[in-house]
């Protein structure tokens, strides 16, 4: 339930703010350079360098994003990939859309990890990084994300079931690989079951 990144309209409660308080609680004099962004309620990591020229080379490279979602209904495969250019939906400044005419190249792979009596648990990664990409391309097959009010059954819901999990990278100084995973915090995991 928290943005990125400070707005006009909300100040003081972003993880950018948080990042913040936390370099004033422990001395740390650096900057905040976000690298990746998760939608208000899409959970897991996120990376933030320190220093703009790390902020750049880390945007040079492919920072691999794996997530996972709960998504609805039952798959007829167990993997797949949707390549799908992305637009914003007109008349709106938040939905996005498919837009074979005005849409950026999106590319999501998905796998099913386990599928239950009324959703599909998947792991799916990202190639390219549009605005609500897994949101929108999961619902254009018919497999919104459960509790999308957006993309999926409108309405007062719970957050929708989506959670940034893994993500990988060659550290631009060090050179060393890195991954980093979080696994599905208990809000989705009571989802399951």
């Amino acid at each position: 339930g928290m943005l990125v990144h400070p707005t006009v309209s909300e100040r003081g409660t972003t993880l950018y703010d948080y990042v913040k308080a936390y370099y004033e609680a422990n001395g740390i004099n650096a900057g905040i350079h976000p690298v990746s962004r998760l939608d208000r309620n899409t959970s897991g990591l996120v990376i933030f360098a320190k220093e703009p020229v790390v902020q750049h080379w880390l945007s040079q490279q492919q920072v691999e994003k794996e997530y996972l979602a709960l998504a609805c209904g039952r798959f007829e495969r167990s993997e797949g990939i949707i390549e799908a250019p992305i637009a914003r939906k007109e008349g709106s400044i938040i939905e996005r859309c498919i837009d074979y005419e005005r849409g950026k190249y999106a590319k999501t792979a998905y796998e099913v990890l386990a599928a239950y009596s009324s959703c599909t648990l998947l792991k799916v990664r990202l190639f390219t990084g549009r605005t609500h990409q897994i949101r929108v391309h999961l619902a254009s097959i018919g497999h919104p994300l459960v509790n999308d009010n957006l993309y999926g059954t409108p309405g007062p819901q719970a957050r929708h079931a989506l959670h940034a999990y893994r993500l990988a990278f060659k550290h631009p100084v060090s050179d060393v690989f890195l991954e980093i995973t979080r696994s599905l915090p208990n809000d989705l995991l009571k989802l399951l079951y």
